[in-house]
């Protein structure tokens, strides 16, 4: 009897990775070097990365286009920004007033839980603004789950991203990274948390991080949860 529990189990959580890597997720879209003094826009969609299909804002999931987004200076400032709605995305923009790694991110759950998952979408991007790379830290504030590239990595070829959980490095975050090929990759984050891939293909990459805890219990807005699955994205582009 045993045995045919676990089965059942391990088939269960199984079907459950098979949907969550089949999921959408929230993406901020914007580029990677921004000025002083000049305008930056920022684009915020609801996509499969394995297509490449943006959804319409009309037929996101839940709540999820209630999300907030968010500014967070290289000081730490936090600002709310101001979204306007498209037809499959939502559009934002800032001027860097210093210099310094400006953070965007998200961080949103949505209020209906599927099949008692609980689902946290958490996005993020950075904006270089000048030659200095001083940027916030991650607190224990800041999202739940953030994924972020790490600027000190300079390998030819390569790229590093960090991972994190609840403030902190973590290890063993499953990390997906769909190459511009259309290659797709599954790595785990080592115990630096860190997350090294080949970044020699030009094109656009998008990185998936995603955790599930099937014993963690809470209630959103509407109704109660008996399992929490949150992913965190970043897009970055090889030219």
């Amino acid at each position: 009897m045993k045995n045919i529990k676990s089965f059942l189990l391990a088939f269960a959580l199984m079907l459950l990775n098979i949907t969550f890597v089949q999921a959408h997720a929230l993406v901020i879209d914007t580029g990677k070097a921004g000025e002083i003094g000049k305008n930056h826009e920022v684009r915020v969609y609801y996509s499969e990365f394995e297509d490449r299909s943006l959804e319409k804002v009309a037929d996101w999931y839940s709540n999820v286009a209630d999300f907030q987004l968010w500014l967070v200076k290289p000081t730490g400032e936090r600002i709310q920004l101001k979204t306007e709605t498209g037809d499959d995305v939502y559009r934002a923009n800032f001027t860097p007033k210093e210099q310094g790694i400006h953070r965007l991110e998200i961080s949103h759950i949505a209020e209906d839980p599927g099949d008692g998952t609980d689902y946290q979408f958490n996005a993020f991007a950075q904006v270089i603004v000048g030659s200095k790379k001083e940027t916030s830290v991650v607190t224990a504030e800041s999202p739940e789950l953030i994924l972020l590239e790490d600027f000190e990595s300079k390998q030819p070829g390569k790229k590093q991203l960090k991972t994190y959980f609840k403030g902190k490095l973590k290890e063993g975050v499953t990390v997906t990274i769909f190459y511009p090929s259309g290659k797709t990759e599954d790595l785990k984050s080592n115990v630096a948390g860190i997350v090294e891939v080949d970044f020699s293909e030009k094109g656009n990459y998008f990185f998936e991080a995603t955790t599930y805890h099937p014993e963690e219990k809470g209630n959103t807005q509407k109704a109660p949860y008996k399992s929490v699955w949150r992913v965190a994205t970043q897009k970055l582009v090889q030219e």
